[in-house]
């Protein structure tokens, strides 16, 4: 039986996808008694994307869709036709270290009780990456981070000594709110017993989402910070889409926010949101008269106040951001071209 399925989503990051495939078949090689099947859903990327996926000498199974439908969609996508005991769901721009499917896989198998497994994420240049968050709630919205991070430990990553300790190996798992989504293990149990990810969520807090499911169906999530990934951050929606994607984060978290404080909860949140963007726009207005990245900021900042206003309309939303570089009816899937072989992969 196949140990590992590893769910790729991509869009429109063919050098990152080749880095991340390439790390994998390196993990498989310094590791060959883990036996693992990659699955890439590609969100509506170019032919070229497609091609290299299939051109892998891992020989994953692709599945290739006309249009962007988002994080979830295609995780769940991959999830669906799984057939390992656990599953690894890996952003297209994240190299994993060699050993690291090993050794989650063997947590895994040892730690029953956990759900979701998370590893500490590092920069290209070796700087710590914010890998844990804490479960947004009014909390979140109110307080300091500095007051957070005393309050609520397990929201946030450690720091000095007792990461470098936690990182070294010398100490165990460690649970947590939420890890984030780049690189997450789930646990085989879980996923029959809490399903599959939320698709309402577009692009954003769907693994956030998840890991408080995980939590309230008893199970553990947690992050070895001796696991080790890179993760590049290089094809962010931020750089194409600016405000469609600071409004899709929005509409992700009231999501969020409506399934677990209520309608009064979340309409404090949004109250809460709406104001400290005012102060933003009033706070930009001089800076924006002689800085041209303030004057960015401040259409992005009054963009998304009259989103607000306008009682946050289903649009703009980011697949139609995307929708312009893609073809075809979102609910379709292309097929995919022949591999190197010259024959189709399923």
């Amino acid at each position: 039986m196949i140990d590992l399925s590893i769910v790729i989503p991509s869009y429109e990051a063919s050098d990152c996808l080749e880095q991340c495939l390439a790390s994998i078949a390196d993990a498989r090689q310094a590791h060959p008694e883990v036996s693992i099947e990659v699955i890439v859903v590609d969100n509506g990327s170019s032919e070229e994307c497609v091609a290299l996926a299939l051109g892998s000498a891992l020989r994953p199974r692709v599945i290739a869709w006309l249009r962007n439908r988002g994080f979830a969609a295609a995780v769940n996508a991959g999830l669906r036709r799984r057939r390992g005991r656990h599953a690894l769901l890996l952003n297209s721009d994240v190299r994993i270290d060699r050993d690291l499917l090993a050794q989650a896989l063997e947590i895994l198998d040892q730690e029953p009780s956990v759900g979701v497994l998370g590893p500490a994420l590092f920069h290209p240049d070796g700087r710590p990456q914010r890998s844990v968050h804490p479960q947004p709630d009014l909390a979140t919205e109110l307080l300091p981070e500095l007051v957070l991070r005393w309050l609520r430990p397990a929201g946030f990553a450690l720091r000095g000594r007792a990461a470098r300790e936690r990182s070294s190996g010398n100490a165990g798992l460690r649970d947590v709110e939420a890890v984030r989504g780049a690189v997450f293990f789930i646990h085989g149990d879980t996923l029959r017993d809490v399903g599959l990810l939320d698709e309402g969520y577009f692009f954003f807090l769907e693994e956030t989402d998840y890991c408080a499911r995980v939590r309230a169906a008893g199970r553990r999530v947690v992050q070895a910070p001796s696991l080790r990934a890179e993760h590049r951050l290089g094809a962010s929606s931020k750089r194409s889409a600016p405000l469609a994607t600071r409004i899709e984060f929005h509409r992700s978290l009231y999501r969020f926010h409506e399934r677990r404080l209520g309608w009064a909860g979340a309409g404090s949140v949004r109250c809460v949101r709406l104001v400290r963007n005012l102060m933003s726009v009033a706070t930009l207005c001089v800076p924006a008269l002689f800085q041209a990245r303030a004057q960015r900021r401040l259409a992005q900042r009054w963009g998304l106040v009259l989103w607000h206003l306008r009682g946050r309309p289903a649009e703009p939303g980011l697949g139609r951001a995307f929708a312009g570089r893609s073809r075809g009816d979102p609910g379709q899937t292309r097929r995919p071209s022949a591999g190197a072989d010259g024959t189709p992969r399923p």
